[in-house]
């Protein structure tokens, strides 16, 4: 029997691309609401077109999963898996509430893609979550699956009862935590490229609420055969899911338009344009989003607002591959609001087109003339632990950890 620990990394992706918008008039009311722009499918199969699943695998990180080597996850026969969550004397109420609302939460925004039922005894639990110090205090959690052969026996996960300076865990740290851990133990090994998806590595507080590409990503997995699963699926269970080539095959093809054309949809308010952009941006109609998410910037009034929406558009571009367009987009973005975010485009950019020793001398340089840069030290770090590189990762630890690496 052997332990496989599931650490996985995000990095912060941010650009912007500047577009032509078409004069328009409002002459109509929008089919749809800002709220209904965010609705996804969360169950993938065969009788689903190739044009849906490829809208999905570019606005997730499912690439990054199945780059990991085999995909882990649980039968869904077997839903909804037991979890164990100690009771312990020795850390406050709340820790015991909070990693179990994280388990609702999943539950919740997955609608019941996944399930749980909590359980008294570990003996008789799927998934056990457990309450100890560790040597390692910079990472509130850790999870790990116990696998016997090509079968998941169970999933631990493992909170530090306290902080590097011993005080009690902040709440929002701890749900934040909970949320990625239990990400890991269904099956999200990947790496994101968004700062605000559930699965970035480095906890933050603002990091509570899993996103639409964890969700895409979470569906995704689910609808691959797995590779090291608790069950055995049955042929009839295997017939209707992907295989991993398969899903990524599908980058190979068009996305088109569906039976809504988006193009007679006209839009007079931030909603709306923000629903069109999320809608054409699933389509993979890329310029037809960036004008709409444009618009949105030419609402705002200020910078600082111009500059997050930009962040999204280069998110869409990032997770498409499309890095030339991202490139301009960083200029864009850097001209329309300098922040600690927008100064680390240019090595983003670079980290991402395989110049990672240029990244790390951007990065480097950004986090002597401001050591408070989260942006920079959260993207430095994974730089370093994605090339091994445990000295100086530990190094930049050390040094910038206590001023860029806590949130406030």
């Amino acid at each position: 029997m052997k332990k496989i620990v599931i650490c996985t990394f995000l990095t912060v992706a941010a650009a912007a691309v500047l577009v032509n918008i078409d004069d328009r008039c409002a002459t109509t009311a929008p089919e749809f609401s800002l709220k209904n722009s965010y609705a996804i499918t969360l169950r993938y199969d065969k009788s689903m077109g190739e044009k849906t699943v490829k809208a999905a695998v570019i606005d997730s990180y499912y690439r990054s999963v199945a780059s990991s080597g085999k995909i882990i996850r649980w039968n869904t026969s077997t839903f909804p898996l037991k979890v164990y969550i100690q009771d312990s004397a020795d850390v406050p109420e709340y820790y015991r509430e909070i990693v179990m609302s994280a388990y609702q939460a999943w539950q919740r925004a997955s609608e019941g893609l996944v399930k749980f039922e909590f359980v008294e005894s570990p003996s008789e639990a799927d998934m056990k979550c457990y309450f100890k110090n560790t040597d390692n205090k910079k990472s509130i959690g850790v999870h790990s699956f116990t696998i016997s052969g090509n079968r998941i026996t169970d999933s631990t996960i493992i909170f530090n009862k306290t902080d590097e300076k011993n005080h009690s865990l902040d709440s929002k740290q701890l749900f934040s935590s909970a949320l990625q851990e239990i990400g890991h133990s269904l099956g999200l090994t990947g790496k994101s490229a968004s700062i605000y998806d559930v699965m970035y590595p480095i906890g933050t507080k603002f990091n509570t609420e899993i996103t639409a590409r964890d969700l895409k990503t979470l569906a995704l997995v689910y609808a691959t055969v797995p590779d090291i699963t608790n069950v055995a699926l049955s042929n009839s269970e295997r017939a209707n899911l992907f295989t991993v080539s398969e899903i990524l095959s599908t980058l190979n093809t068009p996305v088109g338009n569906d039976t809504k054309n988006l193009d007679e949809v006209v839009a007079n308010d931030i909603s709306t344009h923000l629903a069109l952009a999320e809608q054409y941006r699933r389509r993979a109609e890329y310029e037809k989003a960036s004008r709409e998410y444009q618009a949105v910037a030419q609402m705002k009034s200020d910078r600082r607002s111009k500059s997050e929406v930009y962040y999204e558009i280069a998110v869409m571009y990032l997770d498409a591959e499309e890095f030339s367009n991202a490139k301009s987009c960083a200029e864009i973005a850097m001209a329309t609001d300098a922040n600690d975010l927008t100064d680390t485009l240019p090595a983003l950019i670079d980290y991402y087109t395989k110049r990672s020793n240029s990244a790390i001398e951007q990065l480097e340089t950004i986090l002597k003339q401001n050591p408070y840069n989260k942006h920079a030290y959260k993207l430095l770090c994974q730089i370093y632990r994605d090339k091994h590189h445990e000295n100086l990762l530990n190094a930049t630890i050390r040094k910038y950890g206590k001023t860029a690496g806590e949130e406030e």
